[in-house]
């Protein structure tokens, strides 16, 4: 097709992509001279009507969605020589994210990073499905990084294309596992429900989705990699919880495992509820914003690697059979489902504009006299103790046991025994005459006796405070960061930071990176310094697990 004019009005120039559905090729606007970006549909789509009126149908419902994080469709039609439909697309400069772990990055992203991608692609998903559009293929490859005035912009590319693509897939079953598997498009990142084939996709497909792609930024693969008969990941999709994060990327703080496993749930009913509850969950681990910029196309470094977050506690999940469990309560906090009467949690999911209760203020409501556990996005507008902006991580609570009745059997025979004593004191006293006077004591002549004093000891001498100077190394992630020490520019060697002091010395270390700047106090403790790792993406209460003891008269803001 190159060098035809496509429908009268899109001079065809060059072919940037193929894929499943057709091919991708840059144009432009006979009329106008706008660079376009064309998507002409190739496979058998392009011989179905039905399919090809609701192909139209879906693209300009994608097209009316207002939002810059959804790639802006101008036109749609078909081709008057080759009855090919097409759809025509605003052109975009950069890479999608696939290319960006496979090609730029090799691996793995920083969580800052994967965080940033995310909350970009929510805000364009919450843009979707509030206008009913449902994407049913988010994945890598369709996440886009568009360069664009300086920074980079996440678009959400083939809105408008994945749902008929799905149709298509399900109306070709009588083909075979395999075909039908393979129109379908993106095994790897597929629901249970639209692996099952499920009539009944809603919006929290996309979150799924959106939740493996994330695993797959944190840790290089997806959680059924392995997987390669089609049948077989089916199965493991529809029944098998996926591997925890950390278990792969074991540096990947807590709360940002706590997200990806809320997403991937077999169960809709508990996953997030909506991209915008799950933005909300985001948001406070992003404390300087969403912002991404090509200097953060890096990968994870080996002082990164190298840390061992707190390890987040997944939580056990409940068989989905197609629809959500009746009769029982909610789990917001971990979005799994507890056995019928039992207690909610509050947390991720819960209303951010709750306020506390009287045991957490600011962690959600106290429920039926239980104590409300923070955590997992609750609240997330304000901050935890200690200035930090991130999430408060907990394990999920075990389950109340059934209190014994022996402690009340033992308590009431303890009750009656005292009861029956203190009646028989009582008749006792009033039953007995009063005792004779007691006869006048007899005088004894007292005996002085000489008693020399223990010499006393002299006072041990003070123990003087170790003055000496010590050194501390703290890490420095990324190692290309700015370094600044009271003021003053630093050299980091091997993407440490090298400090020197006596016992409780603190130095103000400022980090840019990005147009990013944070500062935090390190103290040098006996056990060396107080945070052992600085980014600036992160608050000092996320990289670091654990505060050494201090010396007396040392302080440490975080505790």
């Amino acid at each position: 097709m190159i060098g035809t004019t496509l429908d009268g009005k899109y001079l065809i120039k060059r072919q940037l992509g193929a894929g499943a559905m057709g091919a991708v090729y840059e144009a432009e606007h006979t009329g106008t001279g706008r660079r376009v970006a064309v998507k002409v549909i190739t496979n058998a789509l392009a011989q179905n009507p039905d399919l090809i009126s609701r192909f139209q149908r879906e693209a300009r419902a994608a097209g009316a969605i207002d939002t810059k994080h959804i790639t802006q469709v101008l036109d749609t039609g078909i081709d008057r020589e080759t009855r090919l439909p097409f759809m025509v697309m605003e052109f975009l400069t950069g890479m999608d994210v696939q290319d960006l772990l496979r090609k730029k990055v090799g691996g793995p992203i920083s969580p800052d990073l994967s965080l940033r991608i995310a909350a970009q692609v929510c805000l364009g998903l919450q843009k979707a499905h509030d206008g009913g559009v449902v994407h049913r293929d988010i994945k890598p490859a369709n996440l886009f990084l568009a360069h664009s005035d300086g920074e980079i912009i996440v678009k959400v590319l083939d809105f408008g294309i994945a749902k008929v693509h799905m149709e298509q897939a399900q109306e070709t079953e009588s083909a075979g596992l395999t075909r039908t598997g393979s129109m379908m498009g993106s095994p790897l990142y597929m629901s249970p429900e639209q692996a099952r084939g499920s009539k009944n996709i809603d919006h929290r497909a996309d979150l799924w989705s959106l939740g493996i792609a994330l695993y797959q930024c944190l840790c290089g693969r997806t959680p059924n990699q392995h997987v390669t008969a089609l049948g077989e990941l089916i199965i493991a999709i529809c029944s098998t919880p996926p591997t925890p994060v950390q278990q792969y990327a074991p540096w990947v703080p807590p709360e940002v495992a706590a997200i990806v496993h809320r997403c991937i749930r077999q169960n809709p009913d508990e996953r997030f509820q909506s991209a915008k509850e799950m933005l909300a969950a985001i948001r406070p681990l992003l404390p300087y914003g969403w912002g991404i910029t090509e200097d953060m196309f890096v990968p994870v470094d080996q002082a990164a690697r190298a840390q061992r977050a707190v390890m987040y506690s997944v939580p056990t999940a409940v068989p989905y059979t197609g629809t959500a469990p009746g009769g029982s309560a909610s789990h917001p906090g971990l979005g799994s489902g507890v056995a019928q009467g039992g207690t909610s949690h509050p947390g991720a999911g819960s209303n951010p504009n709750i306020g506390g209760s009287a045991s957490h203020p600011g962690q959600g409501s106290d429920i039926q006299g239980m104590t409300a556990h923070p955590g997992y996005g609750s609240n997330p507008n304000a901050s935890s103790q200690g200035g930090s902006t991130g999430i408060l991580v907990q394990s999920q609570a075990a389950a109340p046991k059934h209190p014994s009745s022996l402690p009340l059997v033992m308590g009431g025979l303890f009750i009656t025994v005292v009861g029956l004593g203190a009646a028989g004191f009582w008749v006792m006293r009033n039953s007995t005459p009063a005792p004779a006077p007691p006869p006048a004591p007899t005088v004894v002549a007292p005996t002085v006796t000489t008693v020399t004093a223990a010499p006393v000891p002299p006072p041990a001498p003070p123990v003087e405070q170790d003055q000496s100077n010590r050194r501390v190394k703290v890490a420095i992630v990324p190692p290309d960061t700015q370094v600044e020490v009271e003021g003053k520019p630093v050299t980091l060697k091997n993407g440490m930071l090298e400090l020197e002091g006596k016992l409780g010395d603190v130095f103000k270390v400022r980090v840019k990176k990005g147009g990013i700047s944070k500062e935090e106090e390190v103290i040098i403790t006996k056990d060396g310094p107080s945070l052992p790792m600085i980014t600036p993406f992160y608050t000092a209460a996320t990289v670091k697990s654990s505060t050494p003891a201090l010396p007396k008269g040392a302080t440490d803001k975080f505790e």
